[in-house]
């Protein structure tokens, strides 16, 4: 019988809140056990990443300046490398001249080309040099060993032909006249007699290397005038400079005439 006022002691909520208090401290030490391990976890992941950090910080630190400068040395090289002109043209050496496997000297040599070499261009690069095939290849030249002036060498025939073509060059210091008017009485007394002296033109009658009409003014240089072409070489320069001044005047007027 229960009395009043005193409460009836009961076992089975004794054991519920024994339970709940329990239930409570198991709680508290997994969420300690779980914050413990949550921090091994956070100081594990510092670790980790102080030590990437550190080691890129190193791998960094490598890097000097010196090797940076040559990084930066190498792209400038490789940017003044780029060809920046297509060409499709024919020049000469001005001299002796190396060949290269790319546009600057540090590249390995690949040949020599003789002085009035023709060869053929291709390109130029930023940093001035030509881009040249040689054997279906290319190769590079600096561009201020190359001329597109066609140089005497290449100009003068061979045999007797190219003999008084010489002659006739040795006497320009005579007149006053450079080598570059070489070229132009070349084309001149091509067109006219091939630099033979034995030509003979059966219509008009002008005869020799520069077809005098009639021959015999020639012979103002001697009497040998109709077969020596030396002798006729050197009328033709004074009937030139007389005339037109210079070879290359001679050789426009023929251009526009037919005829000088």
């Amino acid at each position: 019988m229960e009395v009043p006022g005193i409460k009836h002691y009961n076992r089975e909520e004794e054991r519920k809140r024994k339970r709940k208090i329990l239930t409570r401290i198991i709680l508290a030490e997994l969420v300690l056990v779980v914050a413990a391990c949550y921090g091994v976890y956070l100081s594990y992941i510092h670790n980790i990443t102080m030590r990437a950090a550190a080691a890129t910080y190193a791998s960094v630190n490598e890097i000097s300046s010196d090797s940076l400068g040559e990084i930066a040395a190498a792209s400038y090289k490789k940017s003044m490398e780029r060809i920046i002109k297509e060409t499709d043209e024919f020049l000469w050496t001005k001299e002796k001249t190396v060949y290269r496997k790319g546009p600057d000297d540090s590249y390995k040599e690949a040949g020599t080309l003789e002085t009035d070499k023709m060869v053929k261009r291709t390109g130029i690069t930023k940093n001035e040099w030509s881009r040249v095939s040689i054997d279906d290849k290319d190769y590079y030249i600096l561009s201020d060993n190359l001329t597109d002036e066609t140089p005497i060498s290449a100009l003068i025939a061979s045999g007797q032909k190219g003999e008084y073509q010489k002659y006739a060059l040795s006497l320009f210091p005579d007149f006053g006249w450079s080598d570059k008017e070489l070229e132009p009485l070349i084309n001149l007394w091509n067109r006219e007699s091939h630099w033979n002296p034995k030509s003979h033109n059966k219509g008009s009658g002008a005869h020799g290397i520069p077809q005098a009409l009639p021959a015999k003014k020639m012979a103002s240089e001697g009497s040998d005038y109709y077969t020596n072409g030396n002798t006729q070489i050197r009328w033709g320069l004074k009937y030139i400079a007389r005339r037109y001044g210079s070879p290359s005047a001679a050789w426009r007027y023929f251009l526009s005439h037919n005829s000088y």
